[in-house]
């Protein structure tokens, strides 16, 4: 299964080589759920610990030295991170977009750009689809669906929304 990067290019090519295509809209950042809540600033609010980040900003190889302001004066700290508790994954491929038969027609940048339009209003209808579907789904958070599983049996598969 395999992953490339999201760009034209090579949308174009798995396109080309009449590969499925799934987008992961919002990235890794979106896709992991993670809040910080013990940032920078509250790290040098507690004195022990501003001792620390200085400590080791001061021991930490420079990489910007050629840079003044805020980006080259950073001090190296790690933030507290909050995981969310895992929730559920939806999925819709949309209705497939024939290109066959339109190689030519895509060298135009007009038409480029009503494809693009196409695909564009095809994903964010998804989207839209998938958002109030998730909003309505009362196993959408683990609790609700580790509850069901212990009392249909561990196999039993967690309810989900019609299509």
């Amino acid at each position: 299964m395999g992953a490339v990067p999201v760009s034209g290019t090579n949308f174009y090519k798995l396109l080309s080589l009449k590969s499925h295509v799934l987008l992961y809209p919002g990235g890794v950042r979106e896709a992991s759920h993670r809040k910080v809540f013990f940032d920078y600033d509250d790290q040098m609010k507690i004195p022990f610990l501003r001792d620390y980040i200085a400590r080791i900003t001061d021991n930490t190889v420079k990489l910007r030295n050629d840079v003044n302001g805020e980006v080259g004066n950073q001090d190296l700290h790690l933030p507290g991170i909050l995981p969310k508790f895992p929730g559920r994954f939806y999925y819709l491929f949309g209705k497939p977009i024939d290109t066959d038969g339109r190689k030519r027609e895509l060298r135009d940048r007009e038409k480029s750009h009503e494809l693009y339009l196409q695909v564009k209003s095809e994903v964010e209808t998804c989207l839209a689809y998938l958002k109030e579907k998730r909003e309505k789904d009362p196993y959408r958070n683990i609790l609700p669906r580790l509850y069901y599983q212990a009392t249909q049996g561990i196999t039993s598969e967690v309810p989900t929304f019609d299509l």
